[in-house]
């Protein structure tokens, strides 16, 4: 039975997990729509020796979208680049506390970039600063890095939260943190799954 505190944790992840959807699929159409421009813009010098006006300027500042946007996502899911093979053997414990201590670690130097990137952005909306091309503002851009740092900010709180939770009670079962499977767990799923691939060919 959930405790006040953990029902409120689960309800937080829940709610944040929305956001964080939602901010991926963004990303995730981002990625398509600048793939869908750049093949225009090919055929457009290609075949009818036109250009889209500032492509370049509008490709650096879009590129935004999909780079920044999937990182609270993917902090989530457990998806970035983990070296986990020392933690391998200790207890479970010991596990959570190290996760606790890598995830404080990385909480402190995201608030720490939130605040420098914000004036980033301050500078570049008081100074009026564009691109080169076609004098495109770049503050949206600007912007847009210390409000999803931010986002990733919260998502590493609720994962410290967590984790705490873990160290006390080391059996209980995650909420707000990714559970990363084991070597042998990874193998025996993609076994499964090239089984699967082969069971449905005709």
């Amino acid at each position: 039975m959930r405790t006040d505190g953990t029902a409120a944790l689960a309800a937080a992840h829940r709610v944040w997990a929305r956001l964080e959807d939602v901010m991926n699929l963004i990303a995730a159409a981002a990625i398509f729509f600048l793939m869908f421009v750049g093949v225009f813009q090919i055929i457009g010098r290609t075949v009818f020796n036109t250009a889209i006006y500032g492509y370049i300027d509008y490709m650096e500042q879009a590129s935004a979208l999909f780079a920044f946007l999937g990182i609270s996502y993917a902090q989530r899911v457990g998806a970035h680049i983990r070296m986990d093979l020392l933690l391998r053997g200790f207890s479970l414990r010991f596990m959570w506390a190290m996760e606790l201590f890598a995830v404080a670690v990385a909480l402190v130097i995201i608030v720490v970039l939130v605040d420098t990137t914000w004036e980033n952005f301050l500078r570049a909306w008081q100074l009026g600063d564009s691109t080169i091309d076609i004098k495109l503002p770049i503050w949206p851009t600007k912007l847009l890095v210390p409000v999803v740092l931010a986002i990733l900010a919260v998502r590493l709180l609720l994962q410290v939260l967590d984790y705490i939770r873990l160290v006390l009670h080391p059996d209980a079962a995650p909420i707000a943190v990714p559970v990363i499977e084991t070597i042998e767990v990874q193998a025996q799923n993609e076994i499964e799954e090239a089984l699967g691939r082969e069971e449905r060919r005709p």
